[in-house]
């Protein structure tokens, strides 16, 4: 009986490696990072930068610049799940357990590795001031790494705001407040206007979304939330440009989590890299539509502890009633079977590539062979490449406040449901 249960285990393992085998050419394998503390933040820029195969070529070795350990790091990647002790260091990063803004992260790098490199990142804009009648006055160019998109206030907390417009509102001519302006040309005070244009174009562009906003009145800091439309494609003159990345923010001013959802080269898929966990996005943005609406999103499991399918689909129907209930905007993404709908949106940091030439830097690039780790080996290879790492400090609470959560929409549901009918009974 002993040998007759060997052989079918043999023959087990023998097919599910003869099937890896052929898909090995259609599989695509992403490995994530671990968190030494609260470098969320790090991590999510890391899968990006990892993602952004313009600058792959460009790293120099050999360099007093931060190139070499992104090469290292970026072949590791292909292998298993990767450390950032030596980025860290080299970024000069002082304390590990301190989070930080992924923009400023994004902005350290860049200016860490060398020119050749950080240069697909860099455009460059210019902002001149007219008279009323036309004439320029002055006129300053301005280099910048990303552009920062202002939330409009609205009343209606369900209107979503559009990307697209944001970006195009950089670009429109506006009147300037204040006294009136001198032109040498009309030799007379006149009211004056600025406008801006990119007279640069990076063939990375990257796109903040201002969600940190100082209220005038406390003068304090405090996070809008507001719904974002990310749309697939974006244009500026003759410049094209197709989304590739998000880095996503959940949480407060004081603290939160940073994850990154990124499109893979390799095959056309969308990821969601947290820390140490990779999912692929099972409902694939811009499937149906050009517009993305980038809700927040959330994982009904952590470290890969997943809930039973009950607990799941409970969770689901009480989160979709009370959303109704309530009438408040929702939209219920579906990933990988483990997220589930949150009423606050998270897209931070937009990354959109130069469409033309994306598909020749990934043709002309020599990419080293994908290793296939079976399922089996998996966890075995974790601990010899280093250990588990920690957490952010957020990150930890995330199973006690999911849980609170079901609690309250699972009694919220009984109470509103299940007692009258049993009243009316």
């Amino acid at each position: 009986m002993s040998g007759s249960r060997q052989r079918s285990n043999n023959e087990l393992v023998k097919w599910v490696r003869e099937k890896s085998d052929n898909n090995a050419g259609t599989r695509s394998v992403h490995y994530g990072l671990y968190n030494q503390g609260a470098t969320c933040y790090l991590n999510s820029v890391l899968q990006v930068l990892s993602m952004t195969t313009e600058i792959h070529d460009r790293l120099e070795s050999g360099s007093k610049t931060t190139d070499d350990e992104l090469k290292t790091l970026f072949k590791y990647l292909k292998e298993a799940t990767g450390r950032t002790e030596d980025i860290t260091e080299s970024l000069e990063v002082e304390n590990v357990h301190l989070q930080g803004d992924a923009a400023d992260c994004l902005v350290r790098i860049l200016r860490k590795i060398s020119p050749r490199a950080s240069e697909v990142f860099k455009g460059e804009r210019t902002d001149a001031i007219k008279c009323c009648k036309g004439h320029t006055i002055n006129e300053d160019i301005d280099p910048f790494w990303y552009l920062s998109l202002s939330l409009e206030d609205t009343s209606d907390p369900s209107t979503a705001h559009s990307v697209e417009k944001g970006f195009e509102r950089i670009f429109r001519s506006r009147v300037l407040d204040g006294d009136a302006v001198y032109c040498n040309v009309c030799g007379e005070e006149t009211k004056a206007t600025c406008e801006s244009e990119m007279v640069s174009y990076p063939q990375i562009l990257s796109l903040l979304i201002k969600r940190f906003i100082l209220d005038n009145n406390t003068k304090s800091h405090f996070k809008s939330n507001r719904c974002v439309d990310v749309p697939r494609k974006l244009q500026r003159n003759h410049m094209k440009y197709e989304v590739y990345a998000v880095v996503n923010h959940t949480g407060s001013v004081s603290g939160g989590h940073y994850t990154a959802s990124v499109l893979s080269h390799e095959d056309g898929a969308w990821y969601e890299f947290d820390d140490a966990n990779v999912y692929k996005i099972e409902e694939q943005p811009f499937a149906e539509s050009e517009t993305f609406r980038y809700a927040g999103l959330f994982p009904f499991h952590h470290m890969g502890q997943s809930c039973s399918p009950e607990i799941h689909s409970v969770a689901l129907k009480c989160l979709q009633y009370l959303s109704n209930l309530f009438s408040l905007y929702s939209s219920v993404q579906t990933h990988h079977s483990k997220w589930l709908f949150r009423s606050s949106s998270t897209a931070y940091l937009l990354m959109y590539r130069e469409a033309a030439k994306h598909d020749q830097v990934v043709s002309n690039r020599d990419e080293d062979a994908i290793q296939i780790v079976y399922p089996g080996q998996t966890q075995e290879t974790m601990h010899q490449r280093g250990g588990q790492g920690d957490k952010c400090p957020t990150c930890k609470r995330t199973t006690l406040w999911i849980s609170l959560i079901v609690v309250i929409c699972v009694l919220v549901l009984i109470l509103v449901v299940v007692l009258p009918i049993v009243l009316i009974k």
